[in-house]
């Protein structure tokens, strides 16, 4: 598998960035031993690193250096960044001899990250949750009272807005014909006996007080 080092030196190598430049940046590193600390060092450079360097090249290696190890170094603590990074340095200068093997690197990791793509199990999605279901003729349901007067009882109808769909409780179809102890917030168990469309477009559940759980 290709290391960070690697893969680090190969990117520095595509870019031409100078080995003296970027042994420079680990001297830092090796000095502060912080790794936000040498984050903040090649970022300064960047932003106003041309007040003191006049050589717009050597500017554009600390942009260089600056992306590829914000690619490759990221998360690393200093210990183990400037490891990396003095190693990707001394491959930088063999890749500076020798530019084919650059290349290689460069081929070898883009192969490993689609085979890896490739191999990745794709995610499986979570199961669509089910459009709400309007109950059926001589369905038993309980449900929340949203409003009673002396004729009539609203039921809430799970799933759906109450000014599409809602249960209606008629004081006829009550035994004693008495609403008064349907009262608002709380359930009632009742049974589904009809099912209809209104003008309107709202659709009317017809309801009779459902039998009593044994």
């Amino acid at each position: 598998m290709t290391s960070s080092a690697e893969l680090l030196a190969a990117d520095l190598a595509g870019a031409r960035v100078d080995p003296n430049e970027a042994q420079k940046a680990l001297a830092y590193l090796r000095t502060k031993k912080d790794s936000r600390q040498f984050f903040e060092y090649l970022r300064a450079i960047n932003k106003d690193g041309g007040a003191v360097i006049r050589s717009g090249q050597t500017l554009s290696y600390y942009r260089e250096l600056l992306a590829s190890c914000e690619r490759h170094l990221r998360g690393m603590q200093a210990d183990e960044m400037a490891q990396t990074l003095g190693w990707a340095i001394r491959l930088l200068r063999y890749y500076r001899a020798v530019p084919d093997a650059a290349d290689l690197i460069r081929e070898q990791a883009s192969s490993t990250a689609s085979q890896t793509a490739a191999e990745r199990p794709k995610a499986v999605e979570p199961p669509k949750p089910t459009a709400p279901q309007l109950p059926a003729v001589g369905d038993t349901v309980t449900w929340k009272i949203i409003a009673a007067d002396e004729s009539l009882v609203v039921l809430e109808v799970p799933g759906f807005s109450n000014d599409k769909t809602f249960g209606a409780l008629k004081a006829e179809n009550i035994e004693d014909g008495r609403t008064t102890r349907y009262k608002v917030g709380n359930t009632a168990r009742v049974e589904v006996i009809d099912v209809r469309t209104l003008k309107s477009g709202r659709v009317r559940v017809e309801l009779k007080p459902g039998v009593k759980k044994q």
